[in-house]
């Protein structure tokens, strides 16, 4: 009976040793792939020996750690285009960070294996060429690829889940597809060949609704204020000077002749 439970002990402790060194091989080569593919000027410590799921920088994993579901790398300085067949390899994949970087070329097309995208920042990198068909991924519900150089069309993007989006300040033309017209106007903002009706094509304001007054416009305001403080002093100085003259024991025509001088008379 002992000689079993020494076993079974035995079995337990092997299996929880395994459990904790267990990493998601497919998807640790896949990141190592990437990493090695790209330039990147801030040193990430993803090495074949650590753990991709306890050690790894911005990489996060599920429950058990059987799969990398999050990847957060902003401002890592990654230069160029995305290597193809390495991210798109992470199917489990659900949040994609990778903004503030210097990321160019078109938008990857092997993008379309990440069935399970929720959450997508690309803001403020290089990338160019034509907006992809976000329906492709019907479980996002956060897409900021602001700042950035995409050019073309808005596809029409119908995906229930979709709560934030961000599309701004890039060289994207045409009209905004009716079904993200629940979206505020904002968000297509600083595209200045895109329009928001059909009977137009009247460039979008360039910053949102509560932006605040550009400083050439509180300028333009200086003068005009200025000019009425400096009025409304002269006035104050006459008036004093009237009030004090005609106070004084002097004769009875001083004010009415000192009024005739300040007035040019």
């Amino acid at each position: 009976m002992l000689k079993k439970m020494n076993s079974l002990f035995i079995f337990i402790l092997g299996a929880m040793f395994l459990s904790i060194q267990a990493d998601p091989v497919e998807d640790k080569q896949a990141l190592l792939d990437f990493i090695e593919h790209i330039h990147h000027s801030r040193s990430l410590n993803w090495n074949k020996e650590a753990s991709v799921c306890s050690s790894w920088i911005g990489v996060a994993c599920n429950s058990d750690k059987s799969r990398v579901v999050g990847l957060h790398l902003p401002g890592m300085g990654f230069r160029g285009p995305i290597p193809p067949n390495t991210l798109s390899r992470l199917s489990a994949l659900e949040v994609l960070s990778l903004r503030s970087n210097a990321i160019s070329g078109s938008f990857t097309s092997d993008f379309v294996e990440l069935k399970t995208l929720t959450t997508l920042y690309l803001q403020f990198n290089d990338l160019s060429g034509s907006l992809p068909d976000l329906s492709l991924w019907n479980n996002l519900t956060i897409v900021d690829l602001s700042n950035n150089s995409l050019s073309g069309e808005i596809p029409d993007i119908d995906i229930p889940s979709l709560q934030q989006l961000d599309l701004s300040n890039n060289d994207l033309t045409g009209i905004i597809p009716k079904s993200l017209g629940r979206f505020p106007i904002w968000v297509f903002s600083g595209n200045t060949n895109l329009s928001s009706t059909t009977n137009t094509l009247s460039p979008l304001p360039g910053q949102p609704p509560n932006a605040q007054p550009s400083k050439k416009a509180r300028k333009l305001g200086e003068p005009a204020l200025l000019g009425m403080i400096i009025g409304a002093c002269v006035l104050l100085c006459v008036l004093i000077s009237l009030l004090i003259i005609c106070r004084r024991p002097k004769r009875r025509n001083r004010p009415q002749e000192l009024l005739k001088v300040i007035m040019g008379g």
